[in-house]
């Protein structure tokens, strides 16, 4: 599940929470969708934050190139054992689901600091009150899964960062970072609803998907279409 929390703009944070902060719910929750959504209305909601027939919430931003780096950096504080290989093996799943796609995108694993995504473990837990931290974090709340991207006037994403907490969960850890690192290429909104639980790597109250297909395999085609 997902919460957004405001930033300083051009920043947006997207944060995995089990169970977000009352008072901030009812105004960062997910986008309601209570039924399975047409390809254009799930398009605008996950990318814009419209609810079918409404205006955008904000831009739709995608990155302005066909292939972003993506790097596994070591963490703050030493993680407990096996789990920087778990990590590991979770990004690898999430990158081949995302660049089997067929979109006109790809993520390519790289070394060091310097690629467009930054994925780190953290010994940060959820409820943990984030401070703005330019090329690490938005400002915000902490939660097993959190990610922040920057953007220019132009809507286009210039870097992004993935927090892992290592109090997350085996069974969530795959999920997690396959939405994350979905919602680094611009899906941004979640999607609030029974309809999408275990069907949409989006669902705001599921951890249940590990793959993308249908609607999001789709949603990905529409923001990165090939190359004529």
């Amino acid at each position: 599940m997902t919460l957004r929390l405001p930033a300083l703009l051009p920043a947006m944070l997207l944060a995995a929470l089990s169970a977000p902060p009352p008072a901030l719910a009812e105004e960062f929750d997910g986008v309601a969708a209570p039924d399975l959504l047409s390809d254009e209305d799930f398009f605008r909601l996950a990318t814009c934050g419209a609810r079918p027939g409404d205006a955008c919430a904000g831009p739709v931003i995608r990155w302005p190139r066909d292939e972003v780096t993506l790097s596994l950096l070591p963490a703050e504080v030493p993680p407990p054992a096996g789990f920087t290989a778990a990590l590991d093996k979770a990004l690898a799943a999430a990158i081949a689901e995302i660049n089997a796609v067929g979109a006109g995108m790809s993520i390519r694993r790289v070394d060091g600091a310097r690629a467009d995504i930054r994925v780190m473990p953290t010994a940060l837990v959820e409820g943990t009150v984030m401070d703005d931290d330019p090329g690490f974090s938005a400002a915000g709340v902490m939660g097993v899964g959190y990610m922040s991207y920057w953007w220019n006037d132009r809507s286009q994403i210039t870097a992004a960062t993935v927090l892992i907490s290592t109090a997350i969960t085996d069974q969530d850890l795959q999920s997690v970072v396959l939405e994350e690192l979905f919602q680094t290429l611009g899906p941004r909104f979640d999607i609030e609803g029974a309809a999408y639980e275990g069907v949409s790597i989006l669902s705001q109250s599921s951890n249940a998907t590990e793959v993308i297909e249908g609607q999001d395999a789709r949603l990905l085609r529409w923001l990165y279409p090939l190359r004529q």
